[in-house]
C-alpha cells in the first residue's frame, strides 16, 4: 500500500489539509446524536416511507474513537484507508456525467 491518498484531486503528502489524518470525536458524536433525533426521524420517515439509518455516522464515531487510542503512525494509517475507501466509494457511483453528453 502506499502512502499518497488515491483521491485523484489530492496530489502528494504536501497538498493534504492539514486535518486529513485527523478525526474528531464530538464532530462525529453530534452527527450520530443529530441523526437519532426524533425532528431527523419523522422528516425522514416523511420523505422516504421509513426511518433514517444512522450506521455510517456510528462507523464514524467508532472510526474516531479507534485513532485516538492508536499510537500516531497507525491511527494515520487508519484514516488514510478510510478516506481511500470514501474517495473510490464517492468515485465509483453513478455521476451527472454518465446521463449528460457534452455539447460542442
Amino acid at each position: 500500500m502506499t502512502d499518497s491518498p488515491t483521491d485523484a484531486r489530492l496530489g502528494s503528502e504536501a497538498d493534504l489539509p492539514f486535518d486529513y489524518y485527523t478525526c474528531k470525536a464530538s464532530q462525529a458524536f453530534d452527527q450520530w446524536f443529530g441523526c437519532l433525533t426524533v425532528g431527523k426521524q419523522m422528516s425522514s420517515y416523511y420523505r422516504y416511507g421509513e426511518k433514517a439509518g444512522c450506521g455510517k455516522h456510528w462507523k464514524k464515531l467508532q472510526l474516531c474513537m479507534a485513532v485516538k487510542v492508536r499510537s500516531e503512525e497507525s491511527g494515520k494509517a487508519l484514516m488514510r484507508e478510510y478516506r481511500e475507501a470514501e474517495a473510490h466509494k464517492r468515485n465509483s457511483l453513478p455521476n451527472v456525467l454518465d446521463v449528460w453528453t457534452k455539447r460542442e
